[in-house]
């Protein structure tokens, strides 16, 4: 991949966990603790929060073919991490977020994606130096709760099809940040 120079002073901090497994209140709790989110502007929120960057948001649609549901091979993309002008897209972000913490004087900023679990493959080296902060909510709870804001009563739930993608999300964040030492998981629970 693109060699990402490293010319700034704040930590990066990934949300990596699925959808509704809490990504949305550690997002607040790091942004409450200080670290940068981004501007407002570049920002998704609404009355659940999310706090999602906008840009981060685009180039995951795009990686996962605008499909959050039926995960991407990995094979496709770490096939997608080699090409050049999907590197220097991420590269562009990622040095916008590194430029704008430094500005604001923010010793961190984080981002969160409930895309993250299923791209991971394509930002893992993009990555090597941050901090993750892994929620873990049991998958049934993460099921129900997803299929509550998509207005589904849950005996409408395939409760199978909501494992599969759990597991496939779960084991893509293990495998892609075994190697950092830097990583957080937080019960939803606790």
């Amino acid at each position: 991949p693109l060699s990402i120079p490293i010319c700034r002073s704040s930590t990066r901090i990934i949300i990596c966990g699925i959808y509704r497994s809490g990504t949305s209140l550690i997002t607040k709790l790091t942004r409450e603790w200080g670290a940068y989110a981004g501007k407002a502007e570049d920002l998704f929120q609404d009355e659940y929060g999310y706090l999602e960057h906008l840009a981060l948001q685009k180039l995951n649609d795009e990686l996962l073919g605008k499909n959050s549901r039926v995960p991407t091979p990995v094979n496709i993309l770490r096939e997608k991490a080699k090409d050049t002008t999907l590197q220097q897209r991420a590269g562009q972000i990622l040095a916008e977020m590194d430029a704008e913490a430094d500005s604001a004087k923010a010793s961190a900023w984080t981002w969160k994606d409930p895309r993250l679990p299923p791209a991971i493959p394509f930002w893992a080296d993009f990555w090597k130096d941050a901090l993750y902060i892994i929620p873990v909510r049991h998958p049934v709870e993460t099921i129900l709760s997803a299929a509550k804001m998509e207005g589904l009563e849950p005996e409408q739930v395939p409760l199978s099809a909501g494992f599969a993608f759990w597991q496939f999300c779960m084991l893509n964040v293990l495998n892609f940040t075994q190697s950092n030492p830097k990583k957080i998981f937080i019960a939803y629970d606790q």
